[in-house]
């Protein structure tokens, strides 16, 4: 497990008689302290712990052991029991007010290395992860402790903090323990186990408090009904748990002295379980708040509460309402596969999305704030990206799919078109708890906005354009640019190659053709008068990108013709294709060239991105990626239905959908174009060669094998001579040229029928068991 954000003894390497120590350095300095240049630079700060003043000429700092000597401190002294600043720049600066090492520190963590005049190494820290403005180093000054600093002090003592330490560190445990706590000041301690804010009414620490396994305890946070009755809402409607659920140890606790605050509240989550250390396959997020602030009638964010409406149902409620007044403060803790503490900070958070606020599990946006602590989010959410910083991300609900509980429907989506031209939304399954108790899974996804845009493109943020509503919703810059396109494609024919290639210098229209073949192919019958987004950057040249998003709506009817949904011109129709909504894909298909180019580019889709083997394979992981956690989450919310139930709408809508959805698509754009031949052979799907069962006769041991390329899906099943089903496997996958081995040793000798039934194809074998 990680040692960060706990105190621990630090073993150095101490020479006799050593007095200059690296006392504090802080390695992502974003509002801590400037330098001479106005600059935010990270920082090293060296202590002086004898009772006289030493001279560090010829001392060096560096950040690589094997290169001691990297960067001399000049001909400078330090007085007794004082520290130095040192700013860790590259500028390298020795002669002037300032002083600046010729390296930065990573961020990720790298070792810093102090050695005297004699070339002896006196003192390192070994590399430690830091966030913005966050510093490490001893408490007491020149001591062997060190531990994250709550509250940087360049260039002065360390000693003058409130801070409050840990004997454990936040996270995973599998045998009880009492936790200690300390004021490093010796001020009293008050602290809280549910969640609420400590203050001096609070109970005050004096000895220990027991952690413990806290899941046989009474439900109490989940036994808030989040969402009115199932006949007033379309989606799924609050119920009670059906069984007691896990719960973790939340600690709360902060410092007063006569009567006056002395620290930041603290907040520390421990699961105490003998199996945690396998319990859980996902990353574990805990979000700690007053329990008020999601629950009480008149501001909790996530009830229906004072402003429910029985007359309107499906859009009224507290967790409609929006903006920062609608936002609490929240502490989140961020737990990895391994359990290790990733992160933790205080923020901000609101319900996110449409009409699935209504829904019993809500979605949940995070916003990272100065106000809070820190301005970003400063960790890797998705293993997908390099990206470590976020200013806010979501925690989508599991209850949006429509027509099915398949959970997985806007992930899949999304996983199937993550090599196209386009801006997705990439994505990580994790497990939430709210105050101590478990809320099943939600999925962290990256919030669009203008800040996703600039860290995808690396582009300012405040110079793009980020519109939605089709050109109405402006989420960030103006939508003038779009509305004036529009006004040029009403007022000149695009079937003009002039006018068409002027608007192929305001719109990329390979991320266009891309965006548009995506949702016409997963049949998304939500857009596009909603669910569609668009941006770009204001510069001259600057062209319109479209961001793929929210398909929940999709992978339903294989059937249905989408190139006739979405060039729909009927001004009668609002939702889900209004004419405003189809306007721009009309007008380009009026040109010849663009229709023939997105004519080609479905076909190469269908033919390298979209075949059926690669879908299937994408469904498969990203199943079992969820798998292990979703008997938990039946148990949360009694949704899905069951295990089975999901299982069923994975595999006969999702990926049946998937399988049959690329020759449909062919009928339909042979169909649209009038096209005699479209460059895709749909029969190639359905001519799957044989299984083979091998060896055969067997001794109940043998094997099946996909002798085909492409990967296929369906039940198997195996009974005897009076068709008694001896032996099933459901939802079987096979990949291309793969095999499965079966074992019926224990099967009585005879003739047996193997049949394998697939939504294409099925086949039946005939084999002999024998001793």
């Amino acid at each position: 497990m990680k040692q960060l954000f706990i105190l621990f003894t630090f073993i150095s390497l101490q020479v006799h008689g050593q007095y200059i120590w690296i006392n504090e350095f802080m390695s992502k300095n974003e509002n801590s302290i400037t330098d001479e240049d106005n600059e935010y630079n990270d920082w090293i700060e060296l202590h002086n712990s004898h009772n006289e003043t030493i001279n560090l000429n010829n001392y060096s700092l560096s950040d690589n052991e094997d290169e001691l000597n990297k960067w001399q401190l000049p001909n400078i002294t330090i007085a007794p029991q004082s520290s130095l600043l040192i700013f860790a720049s590259g500028k390298d600066r020795v002669s002037s007010t300032e002083l600046h090492t010729n390296f930065k520190i990573s961020s990720e963590g790298e070792s810093l290395y102090l050695s005297n005049a004699e070339e002896i190494l006196i003192d390192y820290i070994s590399a430690v992860n830091l966030g913005e403005d966050d510093s490490f180093g001893r408490l007491p000054d020149g001591s062997n402790n060190l531990i994250h600093l709550e509250y940087p002090s360049p260039g002065n003592s360390n000693n003058n903090t409130s801070q409050i330490i840990f004997s454990k560190h936040a996270g995973f445990y599998n045998q009880t323990f009492n936790l200690n706590i300390q004021s490093l000041l010796g001020d009293t301690i008050y602290y809280t186990l549910d969640g609420s804010i400590p203050t001096m009414n609070s109970d005050v620490f004096t000895d220990s408090i027991f952690i413990y396994n806290r899941n046989s305890q009474p439900n109490y946070f989940s036994e808030f009904s989040t969402s009115p009755s199932q006949t007033q809402i379309s989606y799924k409607a609050w119920e009670s748990p059906s069984s007691q659920l896990d719960k973790a140890n939340i600690v709360r606790c902060v410092s007063y002295k006569s009567g006056i605050t002395t620290s930041k509240v603290y907040t520390k989550t421990y699961f105490v379980d003998e199996e945690i250390n396998t319990k859980y396959k996902l990353p574990v997020v805990s979000l700690v708040t007053d329990g008020g602030n999601l629950f009480a009638n008149d501001s909790g964010i996530y009830v229906p509460g004072i402003h429910f409406n029985a007359d309107n149902p499906e859009w009224t409620g507290n967790y409609f309402k929006s903006g920062r007044d609608w936002e609490i403060p929240v502490h989140i803790e961020y737990f990895d596969e391994q359990g290790d503490l990733g992160f933790t900070q205080n923020a901000g958070l609101r319900i996110h999305g449409g009409k699935t606020r209504q829904a019993a599990q809500k979605s949940l946006r995070l916003y990272a704030r100065n106000e809070y602590g820190k301005k970003h989010f400063n960790y890797p959410l998705f293993p997908q990206k390099e990206n470590g910083e976020y200013k806010r991300f979501l925690l989508r609900t599991t209850m949006g799919s429509w027509a099915d509980e398949s959970i997985i429907k806007d992930v899949l989506a999304h996983d199937i078109a993550s090599d196209l031209d386009l801006d997705c939304q990439d994505y990580q399954p994790v497990i939430v708890f709210i105050n101590g108790e478990y809320w099943g899974i939600h999925t962290l996804r990256d919030r669009i906005d203008e800040n996703y845009i600039s860290y995808l493109h690396g582009i300012d943020k405040d110079s793009i354009d980020l519109i939605g509503g089709n050109h109405t919703i402006v989420t960030a810059g103006t939508n003038n640019h779009y509305i004036n396109l529009l006004a040029f494609i009403e007022e000149n024919a695009l079937s003009e190659s002039f006018n068409y290639e002027y608007v192929c210098t305001q719109i990329d229209i390979d991320n266009f053709i891309d965006y548009q073949i995506s949702e016409l192919f997963f049949a998304n019958q939500d857009w596009p008068t909603n669910n569609m987004k668009l941006w770009r950057p204001q510069t001259q040249e600057g062209k319109w990108r479209w961001i793929f998003y929210d398909l929940d709506a999709g992978l339903g009817d294989s059937q249905y013709n989408m190139l006739n949904h979405a060039t729909k011109n009927d001004e009668s129709i609002t939702w889900p294709n209004s004419p405003r909504s189809t306007f721009l894909f009309r007008h380009l298909l009026e040109n010849q060239y663009f229709t023939q180019k997105f004519i080609n580019r479905y076909a190469e889709i269908l033919n390298g991105y979209f075949t059926s083997t690669s879908m299937l394979i994408k469904v498969q992981n990203i199943k079992e990626l969820y798998a292990d956690e979703i008997p938990s989450h039946i148990l949360r919310w009694n949704y899905p239905y069951s295990y089975s139930r999901w299982e069923f709408d994975i595999e006969e809508s999702l990926a049946s959908f998937l399988e049959k959805r690329p020759c449909n698509v062919s009928s339909n754009i042979a169909n649209f174009f009038d096209l005699a031949n479209f460059d895709f052979d749909c029969s190639s799907i359905l001519d799957y060669t044989n299984l083979i069962l091998a060896p055969n006769p067997n001794a109940g041991n043998f094997f099946i094998f996909n002798d085909s390329n492409e990967t296929i899906r369906g039940d198997l099943h195996i009974s005897n001579t009076q068709g008694k089903i001896v032996h099933s496997i459901n939802h079987l996958y096979l990949n291309a040229y793969e095999k499965i081995s079966i074992n019926l040793s224990e099967l009585s000798n005879g003739i047996y029928m193997l049949n394998y039934s697939g939504n294409l194809f099925s086949e039946q074998h005939k084999f002999i068991k024998i001793n």
